[in-house]
């Protein structure tokens, strides 16, 4: 991406700290090279919708990015129907597992890919395009912490990068979240308000979701673990809800679905990998480390959830 010398270039990253992070080091970078953009803040339910309005665009000077975004089959039959004609100006970027396969047929087929597991996307995004700028450094280190969980940083840093996805979860715009950050704003009296509004609805939201936690079984080989599965509220974020239940209870494994069909799952142990690979073959999913996520194909009410629940222990 040495020069794009494009017309507007499309970004399509998640709507966590990383993927907010992602869309401000790239808008940050494009600033400078004078570059317009336009925004496409998604999550696993939109992106085929987002996919289909930059396919959309007829400028053969366009381009398009991804940032932190999981390789999935479907996505990319999905990407590569309604981007066909941007095939040779994509570029994705990511820190999920790919296998080997996946990355050959999609590194072939696009402009540039690159995936790390060992960073969050928003760091191979800063050392990609800003690797001396010390706000994008900033930005990275605080997506990093977010990603991790906090472990290995400053309790501090991990607060804020946690207040910083509560503002996101919160509904406060993303564009403006996004213009702020970008230029060295990463608190003020709009987010504290957006973040102090939010922690009422957190709290009752959480309350709910306890509220359906279900116990059960599953053994693979010789390994057997407990699984604990809630249905979630709209309104809470899937880290927050992962964290929240690890904490707070002692299974091996928890699993959450929202209404809406997504899917987050999280081992406590590397020792349970192997039942995370079957729930990622049960439900079409993958993910990172020790954390997955799969999107299903249906609405999700008390009875779905149920099925679910015995599909899991099966």
């Amino acid at each position: 991406m040495e020069e794009f010398n494009l017309m507007l270039l499309h970004i399509v990253a998640h709507i966590d700290v990383d993927g907010i992070v992602c869309h401000t080091i790239v808008e940050m970078w494009a600033r400078k090279a004078q570059i317009a953009t336009k925004h496409c803040f998604v999550d696993y339910q939109n992106i085929e919708k987002a996919l289909e309005e930059v396919g959309k665009s007829r400028n053969k000077k366009d381009e398009l990015l991804i940032a932190d975004i999981g390789y999935a089959k479907e996505l990319v039959e999905i990407l590569f129907k309604e981007c066909g004609a941007f095939t040779k100006r994509i570029s994705w970027f990511d820190h999920h597992r790919w296998d080997q396969e996946a990355f050959l047929r999609v590194d072939s087929a696009i402009k540039e890919l690159i995936v790390d597991e060992s960073l969050c996307a928003s760091e191979i995004l800063q050392k990609r395009f800003l690797p001396e700028d010390k706000l994008a450094k900033k930005l990275a280190y605080l997506a990093r912490a977010h990603d991790f969980y906090g472990q290995g940083f400053e309790p501090d840093v991990y607060e804020q990068a946690c207040k910083i996805q509560d503002v996101i979860t919160s509904g406060y715009s993303k564009e403006k979240l996004v213009e702020q950050l970008s230029v060295g704003i990463l608190w003020n009296k709009e987010f504290e308000s957006a973040f102090k509004e939010y922690q009422k609805i957190r709290k009752e939201a959480l309350e709910k979701m306890d509220s359906t936690a279900t116990n059960c079984f599953a053994t693979v080989d010789n390994t057997k673990a407990s699984i604990l599965a809630v249905l979630v509220p709209d309104v809470l974020e899937s880290k927050d809800v992962r964290a929240h239940l690890l904490e707070k209870y002692k299974n091996d494994i928890v699993f959450a679905i929202w209404p809406n069909g997504r899917i987050a799952y999280e081992a406590r142990s590397e020792k349970f990998l192997i039942i995370l690979q079957r729930i990622n073959e049960k439900f079409n999913g993958g993910g990172r480390g020790l954390a997955g996520g799969a999107l299903y194909p249906a609405r999700v009410n008390k009875e779905c959830f149920d099925e679910i629940i015995k599909a899991l222990g099966s």
